[in-house]
């Protein structure tokens, strides 16, 4: 099962999603890795600092990571989409890079700590991590999304 993770830039929240996805998913023995991208990236863009503790401070290591703008290409890869806001979606959905019933928003959508304190991206990926272990719940029961 390949899961993607879409937020805007594709450095704080998407790439949280990612390392905490796949270390949650190599925890439990989940057949299931993630990637990320962002609707408006600057591509080779580095996570940033408070992304990278925030992350780590849950396990996740994603100092390696570089953004990477949203495409087609990236979207058919997916077998899911999960989108930090509806307007994630509806940019990946009208630029015909995945069908809508493939691409999901968090509810509540998770708020961009761009630019914010370190505690504001703690709690962020503390929101992350619950989505994330919902997504992994299912995955192990078999059900759809």
């Amino acid at each position: 099962m390949n899961i993607l993770f879409v937020c805007t830039g594709n450095t704080c929240r998407s790439p949280m999603a990612e390392g905490l996805f796949n270390k949650r998913a190599q925890e439990r023995g989940i057949a299931a890795s993630a990637s990320s991208c962002g609707v408006a990236a600057w591509p080779g863009e580095k996570a940033t600092e408070n992304a990278i503790l925030a992350a780590a401070k849950f396990g996740a290591d994603i100092s390696g990571h570089r953004a990477r703008q949203a495409n087609k290409d990236i979207c058919q890869k997916a077998d899911a989409i999960f989108c930090m806001s509806p307007a994630h979606k509806s940019f990946l959905v009208g630029q015909g890079f995945a069908p809508a019933e493939k691409v999901f928003v968090f509810h509540p959508p998770v708020p961009d700590p761009f630019g914010q304190s370190l505690d504001a991206y703690e709690k962020t990926a503390r929101h992350l991590l619950y989505e994330i272990d919902g997504i992994l719940d299912q995955i192990e029961r078999g059900e759809p999304f």
